[in-house]
């Protein structure tokens, strides 16, 4: 239970068109299961978070979801031959790029990556960390969860650990130590 709130404000989230249109961003763990229809296109996967602004009377056009999208897969250098080819034909790391491209083209407030580099190969891994530091430092707001720690050390700025249901106070990037990290999630932090 709690509160979710963006901007100051409190804001419910029942589906996931309440999160689009609260401006919040979700990468799921399970790109495959939970993050991408494999059998379209990668320029329906990667305008999917927009249709509702690209659709004219309920139509979508492959015309405007390229020209929504396109910008964001050059960005990205995601590796296709063609943009209407089936996502489930790339690579692993090119599948969480399409899904990073979602994203990017409805510019959310709050971006949510859970476990953002899961299978993907080195060069797809740290694409993926400078896009996260682009976006941070253009005042995105990234929620990064992760299970690797190099990862989180590296890449956070405050970092939140969970034992037993219940959240800790922020560790700051200064103060970040696996040590720590691993005291608290074990539940023998010294107070």
């Amino acid at each position: 239970s709690g509160t979710v709130k963006i901007g100051g404000e409190e804001t419910q989230i029942r589906s996931p068109s309440d999160a689009i249109a609260a401006n919040i961003g979700f990468a799921p763990e399970n790109r495959k299961a939970e993050g991408l229809i494999l059998v379209r296109s990668v320029i329906e996967n990667a305008s999917m978070a927009v249709y509702s602004k690209l659709a004219k009377w309920g139509i979508l056009r492959n015309r405007e979801m390229i020209s929504a999208v396109a910008p964001f897969v050059r960005q990205l250098e995601i590796k296709t031959p063609s943009m209407t080819l089936e996502v489930g034909k790339l690579s692993g790391g090119n599948q969480q790029k399409v899904v990073l491209a979602r994203w990017l083209a409805a510019n959310p407030k709050l971006l949510i990556l859970d476990e953002p580099t899961r299978a993907v190969d080195v060069g797809a891994k740290a694409e993926i960390y400078r896009l996260m530091d682009e976006l941070a430092q253009q005042g995105m707001a990234i929620m990064m969860i992760s299970s690797e720690m190099p990862e989180l050390l590296a890449m956070s700025d405050r970092i939140i650990v969970m034992h037993d249901r219940v959240i800790s106070d922020p560790i700051e990037k200064k103060d970040a130590t696996e040590e720590a990290i691993v005291n608290i999630a074990l539940g023998t932090a010294v107070a």
